[in-house]
């Protein structure tokens, strides 16, 4: 599990350097990254299109859920919005953030381990309360 990037490339780079190898030879072996790849660091677009083609290299084996700085609000009071418009565009900007609005908020692994960005609401009781008591859309 992977935690808070927050547009730190190299340092991503490097940490995954001894990482990505094991998704391409071990069948078993898969990451989970808790969210936060934006915002403080100057590089979050390139982490966010790297960590995107890591998920559409081994779909099954990488996992992105989404944190708190994947929301509009986050990404306009800090760095990540301006990133975009200034490398790209307001279009880009906000393609960037409906990917980010369908992010999944939690994972299990193997049945043992639950995988959350920050904790949760003390709401939820089960599992499946993120399905039936969280509106996402």
């Amino acid at each position: 599990m992977i935690g808070d990037v927050h547009g730190q490339f190299y340092d991503m780079i490097e940490m995954l350097e001894q990482l990505v190898p094991r998704l391409e030879k071990e069948s078993d072996f898969g990451l989970v990254f808790l969210g936060d790849y934006v915002d403080r660091g100057i590089q979050c677009v390139e982490v966010l299109l790297y960590l995107t083609a890591l998920k559409i290299n081994f779909p099954n084996r990488v996992t992105l859920l989404r944190g708190n700085h994947e929301s509009r609000s986050m990404t306009e009071y800090f760095t990540f919005r301006k990133e975009c418009l200034d490398k790209y565009d307001v279009e880009a900007y906000d393609q960037t953030m409906e990917f980010f609005d369908c992010l999944p908020l939690m994972a299990t692994v193997n049945d043992l381990f639950l995988c959350v960005h920050g904790g949760i609401s003390p709401e939820l009781y089960e599992v499946g309360d993120i399905n039936t008591k969280v509106n996402r859309f």
